[in-house]
């Protein structure tokens, strides 16, 4: 998240103001053109990341894109929530605004996709050693994640 925040922070010359608050599952427009089915299953069956914010850039449009998040929005909506936590980003630059439209066009094949028409996907194979061994990878990538802000922690109460 951070990454990405940084890369277009340098790319269109913004700085971003963000704040924590409830977004409209029905208001988000995708940015991802599919939800990986076991990724899906992971967030839905066994909480992966669950309760964590999606992050969400509104602009000077008023358009809110869904930038990380799409699995945990859509398992949500699909078991009937209609809000999620969200840190929200925003900036005044329109062309990020333009972008993002632009973005969510080419996934949505020429028509932007709310996050509940989104389709979920396999494309490795339920079951197979690929399906495992995604599992495995996002596990690890999870376990990266929480090793990183715990140490990002201990560094702040240093």
């Amino acid at each position: 998240m951070r990454v990405w925040v940084q890369y277009a922070e340098r790319k269109f010359g913004v700085e971003f103001r963000h704040h924590e608050c409830q977004v409209h599952l029905d208001e988000l427009v995708a940015t991802q053109s599919e939800i990986e089915r076991v990724k899906y299953q992971l967030v839905r069956d066994e909480g992966y990341r669950a309760d964590e914010p999606i992050m969400v850039y509104r602009g000077r449009l008023g358009t809110p894109f869904i930038v990380d998040g799409h699995t945990r929005a859509r398992v949500k909506w699909d078991l009937g929530e209609r809000v999620v936590t969200a840190i929200v980003l925003s900036a005044t630059n329109v062309e990020l605004d333009a972008e993002f439209a632009r973005i969510a066009e080419a996934v949505g094949g020429g028509k932007p996709m709310h996050i509940r028409d989104v389709p979920v996907v396999d494309r490795i194979g339920e079951g197979t050693e690929a399906w495992a061994k995604r599992r495995a990878e996002l596990h690890r990538e999870r376990e990266r994640g929480l090793a990183r802000k715990r140490a990002a922690s201990q560094q702040r109460q240093k």
